[in-house]
C-alpha cells in the first residue's frame, strides 16, 4: 500500500478497526470495557468506538492540513531523537519500594527508596552509574496515622522526595531527575495524618542529607516558615505545633516541592525533572480537553445529539456522561489516537482539588481538631503546578503520563518526552523507561532473601522468648541487614 494510501485508510473506520486487532493490550481493554458497561452499549461497542476514533482522526488531518479551525487533539513528534543528542548527561532515576518481611502479619514494616544514576554514553562501568538506597522501617516513626492503610504512602513519597533533593544536590551536572510514578501525588487523598516528630525528620534526613549541619538547616528553614506563614494558616493550634516542633506531613512535602523547584532553577541549563506513570486509570484529559472540544465543536454545527445517536441513548450530552457510561480513561482513547512517537499537547493536571478543612490528631494525644488544608493549594506556601501529557512509544503499549513542575517551564514537557521516549526505547516490549525499570527492581527485596530472613527473625524470637529476652535492636539489626542485602549488578539488569 502506497503512503497515501496508507494515512486515508488509517482515517477509516476499518483501518482504525483493524489497527486495535493487532494490538492485544488494547483489544483486551475494549472487550473488558465491553462487558463492564450497560447492556445497550454492549451490541457496536467496538464498532461504534473504532467509528468515532476514525471521526476524530480524521478532524485532526483536516486541522494539520489548514482544512479546519481547530484540532481535537494536538500532537507533537519525538520519533526523529537518538543518543548521540543526549551524550554525556547524568540522569538519576528514583523509586521507592515497600520491603515485606512477612514472619508474623501481611503488614508492611519497612520500605527503602533506591536510586540509579547513569551517565549516558560513559564505556567505564565504575564511571557510569552508581546505586543508593534509604531503609525507613515503619514502626520506628512516631508520627503518621498507622492505623490508614495509606500511612506506608506517605512515608515513600516523603522518601522519594528527599532521595530526589539529595540527588540534586549532590550532583552538580545533573541533567534529568526522574520518578517513578506521578511527579506529585492526588494530595487530598493523604491530609489528616498525625504530624511527624522532630525524631521522625532526624530519622528521614539521616541517610539524604551529606552531614547534621545541612540537615539541621533544612529542619529548622521549614520549621521557621512553617511557624511564620503556614501554620498559622491551616490551625488555630499553631502555637502548640510550634511548641511541640511538629511537622505535618503534607505541609512538609510542599516544602520540599519547593526546595526541590529551587534548587533546580540555580542550575544553568534547569534540570529536566520528571515523574512517569503507566498503566494509569486516569481520564481527566479526555475528560477536560478532548472531549469538551468535541462537545463544543459538535454544538457549534448543531449536532448535539451525534454520540446519542451512534450508541442509541439520550443521556450521552456531555464529556462526564460519555466517559461515565463507556469507560474510556486517557490511556484508552490516546492509544488510539496517537502514533508511536508522538505525544500529545500538555495541560494542567488538577492534583489539589481535594485539599480543603479535615481533622487531624496531635502525636500522643487523644481528640482530634479542624485544620484546612486549602492554604497548601498552589501558592507561596502551598505545592507546586503540574503539567502533563501522553507518549506513545509502541503500538503493543499503552501511552505513559509524564509529569513536570510548570515553573521550571513548559519546554521541560518536550525535552522530558523526548527522553522518555528514549529511554523506553530500549525495553520495546515493555515501553517504560528503562532507569526506572532498573530502580524498580533495585528497591524491592527478592522474595527469596525475605524468606531466608523471615526463618532467621523466627528462629531469634523462638530463642529470645525461651530465655525471657527480646531485644528490639538486635531484631532492627536483622532486618537492615535483610534488607541492605541486595547489592544488583550489571548482569542482573532486565533483559530489552
Amino acid at each position: 500500500m502506497k503512503p497515501d494510501q496508507t494515512q486515508d485508510h488509517h482515517l477509516t473506520e476499518k483501518g482504525v478497526q483493524e489497527e486495535i486487532q493487532r494490538q492485544p493490550s488494547l483489544m483486551t481493554r475494549l472487550v473488558e470495557n465491553s462487558l463492564t458497561v450497560a447492556t445497550s452499549l454492549r451490541d457496536n461497542y467496538f464498532k461504534n468506538t473504532a467509528r468515532f476514533v476514525a471521526h476524530l482522526r480524521q478532524a485532526m488531518d483536516e486541522a494539520n492540513k489548514g482544512e479546519r479551525p481547530n484540532s481535537p487533539l494536538k500532537v507533537f513528534s519525538v520519533g526523529e531523537v537518538d543518543w548521540s543528542q543526549y551524550q554525556n548527561e547524568v540522569v538519576t532515576f528514583i523509586d521507592g519500594g515497600i520491603g515485606r518481611v512477612q514472619f508474623s502479619s501481611q503488614v508492611p514494616i519497612l520500605l527503602r527508596v533506591g536510586s540509579y544514576c547513569v551517565r549516558t554514553g560513559e564505556r567505564c562501568l565504575a564511571k557510569r552509574e552508581q546505586f543508593g538506597y534509604y531503609p525507613v522501617i515503619l514502626g520506628d516513626l512516631e508520627g503518621g496515622s498507622k492505623e490508614r492503610k495509606d500511612f506506608p504512602d506517605i512515608v515513600r513519597i516523603t522518601a522519594e522526595l528527599l532521595g530526589g533533593l539529595s540527588a540534586l544536590e549532590r550532583t552538580p551536572d545533573l541533567s534529568v531527575l526522574m520518578f517513578h510514578g506521578p511527579l506529585v501525588y492526588l494530595m487530598g487523598g493523604y491530609a489528616g495524618h498525625t504530624p511527624f516528630t522532630e525524631k521522625d525528620i532526624d530519622l528521614f534526613l539521616h541517610h539524604y542529607a551529606r552531614d547534621t549541619a545541612t540537615a539541621s538547616r533544612l529542619k529548622d528553614e521549614f520549621l521557621q516558615e512553617a511557624f511564620v506563614n503556614i501554620y498559622p494558616q491551616m490551625t488555630g493550634n499553631h502555637k502548640e505545633w510550634k511548641r511541640r516542633r511538629l511537622f505535618e506531613p503534607l505541609a512538609w512535602m510542599a516544602f520540599l516541592y519547593r526546595r526541590l523547584i529551587q534548587e533546580a532553577r540555580k542550575r544553568k541549563p534547569v534540570p529536566i525533572i520528571a515523574g512517569v506513570v503507566e498503566r494509569g486509570d486516569l481520564r481527566e484529559f479526555s475528560e477536560c480537553i478532548l472531549l469538551d472540544r468535541v462537545f463544543l465543536g459538535l454544538r457549534e454545527k448543531g449536532n448535539d445529539d451525534y454520540f446519542n445517536k451512534m450508541y442509541g441513548r439520550s443521556d450521552l450530552d456531555s464529556s462526564k456522561s460519555l466517559l461515565d457510561k463507556l469507560g474510556y480513561t486517557d490511556t484508552l482513547l490516546l492509544a488510539m489516537l496517537l502514533r508511536p512517537g508522538e505525544y500529545s499537547e500538555p495541560w494542567n493536571i488538577s492534583k489539589y482539588d481535594g485539599l480543603r478543612k479535615g481533622e487531624i490528631s496531635l502525636p500522643g494525644e487523644p481528640g482530634t481538631s479542624m485544620v484546612n488544608f486549602a492554604p497548601l493549594k498552589p501558592g507561596p506556601i502551598g505545592f507546586p503546578k503540574v503539567l502533563g501529557c501522553y507518549v506513545h512509544v509502541s503500538e503493543t503499549t499503552e501511552p505513559i503520563r509524564v509529569e513536570i513542575f510548570e515553573e521550571l517551564g513548559r519546554d521541560q514537557i518536550a525535552e522530558a518526552a523526548r527522553r522518555v521516549y528514549l529511554y523506553s526505547r530500549l525495553l520495546p516490549g515493555y515501553g517504560f523507561p528503562v532507569g526506572l525499570d532498573i530502580a524498580d527492581k533495585f528497591v524491592r527485596v527478592p522474595n527469596w532473601l525475605t524468606d531466608a530472613y523471615s526463618k532467621l527473625i523466627r528462629h531469634h524470637l523462638g530463642v529470645s522468648l525461651q530465655q525471657g529476652e527480646i531485644s528490639d535492636a538486635e531484631m532492627r539489626r536483622i532486618l537492615i541487614q535483610a534488607i541492605y542485602m541486595t547489592h544488583r549488578d550489571w548482569l542482573f539488569r532486565p533483559s530489552s
